[in-house]
């Protein structure tokens, strides 16, 4: 039999992000060059078999089937607007909605309907509710715009499973999507809860919609966000990243339950990093195996490979891989969600480790196949 390997399917994915283009902060200054397919590769590396990509707005729903098609068979996509986009999306003001509201959302439509036929978007949103930044979008807002959105659905000859959204806002949200799954116009738990932060009462209540959580380091900063993701049903749990935010930080309650490579859920990889490069000026990442640079470095690191690669040198991982952007999370630390959920869980044994993270997988391989 060959030997058991984690697979890992990050669910919540920005890869449209500017930071995965060198751009940060707004700024026009590129501080290095696009490094999506490094950042697949160091995924991949880890077992990452299946990512899907996020969607805040209709270009981007759109502009995902070009990433979809230029990095084809690595990963799909959501189409839909988030809460904290309708406001920009749909609004002249924060009363007047743009005369063609209609044609937008028609649009987006046609977009789900391409994409699904193209099979490069597995799931409808990101949609819900966000009352932690209202000054984005109001309240208003942001409840019609879910209505809306959740409307297209009934004019869908197919079922998509949906790409929830749901902050500091439990009570409306299963006030609004509850009729929805009565009338059978979202089947009962035909999608996932991304990136939750509620409480435990919250967390009940959207059990008792049947939907799926996901957890990201978001989900895990503090002792009380513990507590609450030890109680998630494992047949209802699924990880992602929400890359390049939410990484497991060392101030999060969540960081003391992440053990360094190499470990169960990242096995070493047959052969080893340079050895003869130590004294080097870069560092590797304090998990992973792979140099964690400032974002201002990555230049100077380019320079140190090409003087010190050699033909045999191992490019994949070690000081003179691509490096990994501090402060910028990315798929290839899903595992330690998985590491951090496994252990809230009082999982242990090595066969029950093993049974939590293909359970996991397969959660999300049923709902977005």
């Amino acid at each position: 039999m060959s030997q058991w390997k984690p697979r890992y399917y990050d669910i919540g994915v920005n890869f449209s992000d500017s930071m995965f283009q060198g751009y940060y902060n707004g700024s026009q200054n590129q501080k290095h060059p696009c490094d999506v397919e490094a950042v697949i590769d160091r995924a991949h590396l880890f077992n990452v078999k299946k990512m899907l990509i996020t969607a805040s707005t209709i270009k981007e729903s759109s502009d995902h089937f070009k990433l979809c098609e230029l990095y084809s068979n690595q990963f799909y996509s959501t189409a839909g607007v988030h809460p904290c986009s309708v406001a920009n999306e749909f609004y002249e003001n924060e009363t007047t909605p743009l005369k063609n509201v209609d044609m937008k959302l028609e649009e987006l439509t046609e977009i789900v309907r391409e994409g699904y036929k193209l099979n490069h978007i597995k799931a409808f949103g990101e949609i819900g509710l966000d009352y932690d930044r209202l000054h984005y979008s109001t309240k208003d807002q942001q409840i019609t715009m879910f209505k809306k959105q959740l409307d297209i659905l009934k004019n869908l000859d197919f079922k998509l499973p949906l790409f929830l959204h749901m902050r500091a806002a439990c009570d409306d949200f299963v006030e609004i999507i509850k009729p929805y799954i009565d009338e059978g116009i979202i089947p009962e738990g035909f999608g996932v809860v991304h990136s939750f932060t509620g409480t435990e009462q919250e967390l009940q209540k959207i059990l008792d919609l049947g939907f799926y959580i996901g957890i990201n380091g978001c989900s895990l900063k503090t002792e009380e966000n513990l507590q609450v993701a030890s109680k998630i049903p494992i047949d209802k749990l699924m990880i992602e990243t929400d890359s390049p935010w939410c990484e497991i930080r060392k101030s999060h309650a969540s960081y003391k339950y992440i053990t360094p490579y190499p470990n169960t859920f990242y096995p070493e990889i047959e052969s080893s990093p340079q050895k003869n490069l130590e004294k080097s000026t870069f560092k590797l990442d304090d998990k992973l195996p792979f140099p964690s640079i400032k974002k201002e470095n990555y230049q100077k690191h380019s320079i140190y490979v090409n003087e010190n690669a050699t033909e045999d040198s191992e490019l994949r991982f070690g000081i003179l891989s691509k490096p990994m952007i501090k402060s910028r999370n990315e798929p290839a630390e899903v595992g330690q969600v998985a590491e951090v959920l496994c252990k809230l869980h009082n999982i242990t044994e090595p066969k029950e480790i093993e049974k939590f993270i293909d359970t996991v997988f397969e959660n999300s391989l049923k709902l977005f196949n």
